[in-house]
């Protein structure tokens, strides 16, 4: 059986360091789990609430994240959403979206 070039070692290197990182990239981005409370307007301009539990990377954009979530669920416009950290320990998925209250 004949050595191994230098060159092939170097090139099996770095295709395994290349392997390595691409594995490292494709994972989801994980954040922290945000109970929201939105408000939407119903068919008879009546406001409604939405609870919505998401996952976002920040209390800065858990908001949004909200919002988006329950426009997904809302029969109408979402008005607005207020968030807050959900209790104990946990990380999530960014952009996991569930609701947790039975829409209207």
């Amino acid at each position: 059986m004949a050595p191994r070039s230098r060159r092939s070692q170097g090139a099996r290197a770095g295709a395994l360091l290349l392997c390595a990182l691409l594995s490292h990239a494709c994972r989801p981005e994980q954040g922290a789990p945000y109970l929201c409370n939105c408000t939407f307007v119903t068919d008879f301009d009546d406001d409604a609430r939405l609870d919505v539990e998401v996952c976002s990377p920040s209390d800065a954009r858990a908001e949004g994240f909200g919002r988006g979530c329950a426009q997904t669920h809302a029969p109408g416009p979402v008005s607005e959403c207020t968030c807050r950290r959900a209790p104990g320990p946990g990380s999530c998925d960014v952009r996991a979206c569930r609701t947790t209250a039975a829409a209207p």
